[in-house]
């Protein structure tokens, strides 16, 4: 018997694969109708043990493994094929955390959806089209509001992160908490935005401008550009900077190297650069003062 073809153009079984092999593994039925498949083509496949059933319309192959893509997929899907990934799985999906969740969560609309769905979370929210984005074919949260949904569950790290990464602004997370005002989470994010928008981007830089305060150290700045570069901390009449290094870095040669460039640009235009660890802020904060005092005396 010969192959079924697609619009006399390709064999169902050549798109199929494609299909497959580009939503790792899973399929929906709807997904399976269109490219030709009727539910009783279906129905054979899971009989003759081919694909495996993980949820309502929703399949695996069985020839490969299951992996974490794939169990963020199937369990968007077995929700709604309106859901979104969200949370620290879509905090994952975009590479803001390293770690993945082993449970999935999913934020489908308010109304009418699939019943309770093992290992997934369902959130209950109407999202804003600005806030729902698509990567290789699967709905989930814009980069803002991930970070706040996930820092509402980790804590401020990924927020900092993600700030100090460039992978968001503080005016994009501001914008997102607004839209969703009373949220569950809300209180604790509009908190962790206030404290950002003090001018300390990271909760190192935060540590080390209560420590300033708390010495009475007064005539800096934090986060100011000097000489196209930005610095944490700069004391503009002395010519000194603070620098932290934060929980969240950068380890490559190539920043290494832009590092080392960036300081030698600043040495040789007069400024006096000052280096502490986080081990620095919270196991010797007297160390700390006291080397500002004194580079500070020293270039008055």
């Amino acid at each position: 018997m010969s192959e079924p073809w697609l619009d006399g153009l390709r064999p169902i079984a050549v798109i199929l694969r494609e299909l497959l092999a580009s939503h790792d593994g899973v399929i929906t039925l709807a997904q399976a109708e269109s490219v030709g498949l009727n539910r009783s083509a279906v129905q054979r496949r899971v009989v003759a043990g081919e694909w495996r059933r993980v949820g309502r319309g929703v399949f695996f192959v069985a020839d490969r493994a299951v992996s974490t893509r794939a169990r963020m997929r199937a369990g968007c899907w077995s929700v709604s094929s309106h859901a979104a990934l969200s949370g620290t799985s879509a905090a994952w999906w975009h590479r803001l955390v390293d770690e993945a969740p082993t449970v999935v969560t999913v934020t489908a609309r308010r109304g009418r959806h699939a019943g309770v769905v093992p290992a997934v979370t369902v959130v209950h929210r109407d999202l804003d089209p600005v806030d729902v984005v698509e990567r290789s074919d699967l709905l989930m949260t814009a980069i803002p509001l991930t970070v706040l949904d996930t820092a509402a569950v980790t804590g401020m790290g990924v927020l900092d992160s993600a700030l100090l990464r460039g992978r968001v602004s503080l005016e994009q997370l501001l914008a997102a908490h607004a839209r969703y005002p009373g949220c569950r989470g809300s209180k604790v994010t509009g908190d962790m935005l206030r404290r950002s928008a003090s001018g300390a981007r990271s909760e190192a830089e935060r540590l080390l401008v209560r420590l300033l305060r708390g010495a009475a150290i007064g005539g800096w700045s934090a986060n100011k550009e000097v000489c196209g570069f930005p610095v944490d901390v700069v004391f503009d009449a002395e010519k000194v900077l603070v620098e932290i290094d934060g929980m969240a870095f950068h380890s490559d040669a190539r920043a290494f190297q832009h590092d080392r460039t960036r300081q030698n640009i600043l040495v040789a235009n007069g400024w006096t650069i000052l280096r502490f660890t986080w081990a620095d802020l919270t196991d010797r904060p007297q160390y700390v003062v006291s080397q500002i005092r004194a580079a500070l005396a020293r270039n008055r």
